[in-house]
């Protein structure tokens, strides 16, 4: 009997206290209404208010467990520039007072004025920067290169946010001693800004390797640039290139396919500088066996 009296004692107490009013600072969170498709938040708008309320205990009880939502339209946001948007006291009161139905006094705003950053959806097309570093083994060369599937992303987000990407860079890549052809997918590195939406995660890289082998051919060397009432006599009038090639592709390459020049404008008082103007697609690292030709001019 005695526990019972102290139960019903402690409840009536319990009771009356809540019965009583009291003034406390109530954080509520924020539902944001009225935000059309065109338009989000450049960054993440404050998730919640403070306010200074007076109501009885069973309200603040209440509020402990579960706190009903502030609805902010964002069609009563002030503009003070291109994103910078703010609801000040009155209005937020003004907000409150039409979310919160039970009986309270709504004494006063704890932050002043509610500040966003309001702006439109933006989409941009933004490269990809691998960062790959293939070597490989004697005899194998990649003709094609690198290629990147797809070469660019399409991000969207928020118009201020999307503004700072460039360019997207990539998981770095190493393969050493390589041989076969490299057909591997490789991680975007997504920058460190929020709200962004990416149109892929990762890319593919694609190498074409081939065994190579190197060709060497004789050459006949044009003079370009020389007046025409001189006669301009160079030696030797045929020269060495070497350059690699498919091993497929070795009889293919012919000797008419490159271009080797002398500027008459480039000459020294003894020496011109032979230059390779032209090759075919399916060589690489061409190089001439010799760096300067002798010359005579004839009148």
């Amino acid at each position: 009997m005695f526990l019972i009296f102290v139960l019903g004692t402690f409840v009536f107490w319990f009771l009356n206290k809540l019965s009583k009013e009291y003034s406390q600072i109530v954080y509520y969170p924020i539902h944001y209404s009225s935000l059309s498709n065109d338009y989000v938040f450049q960054e993440n708008p404050p998730k919640e208010l403070g306010f200074r309320i007076e109501a009885n205990g069973f309200y603040f009880l209440g509020v402990a467990f579960s706190k009903p939502e502030i609805e902010v339209s964002v069609q009563h946001l002030k503009r003070k520039n291109t994103y910078d948007y703010y609801l000040v006291n009155d209005d937020l009161k003004k907000q409150v007072r039409n979310s919160i139905k039970e009986n309270i006094t709504l004494v006063d705003v704890i932050s002043d004025t509610l500040f966003v950053k309001l702006g439109k959806r933006s989409f941009k097309k933004v490269p990809v920067v691998p960062n790959i570093n293939i070597s490989y083994h004697l005899g194998y060369k990649s003709f094609s290169g690198n290629i990147i599937v797809p070469d660019s992303i399409q991000i969207s987000g928020p118009e201020m946010q999307v503004a700072k990407i460039n360019q997207i860079a990539l998981e770095p890549l190493k393969k050493v001693n390589v041989q076969e052809p490299v057909n591997e997918e490789i991680a975007i590195v997504k920058p460190n800004i929020p709200k962004i939406t990416y149109s892929d995660d990762k890319v593919r890289l694609k190498v074409e390797v081939e065994k190579i082998t190197e060709k060497t051919l004789t050459v006949p060397v044009q003079i370009i640039n020389a007046p025409s009432d001189d006669e301009i006599v160079i030696y030797p009038k045929k020269i060495e290139l070497s350059c690699l090639v498919r091993l497929s592709q070795f009889n293919e390459v012919k000797a008419s396919e490159f271009l080797v020049v002398c500027d008459y404008n480039k000459r020294t008082s003894k020496h011109m500088t032979p230059e390779i103007r032209q090759k075919p697609t399916m060589v690489s690292s061409v190089k001439l066996n010799i760096d300067e030709l002798e010359y005579l001019i004839l009148k």
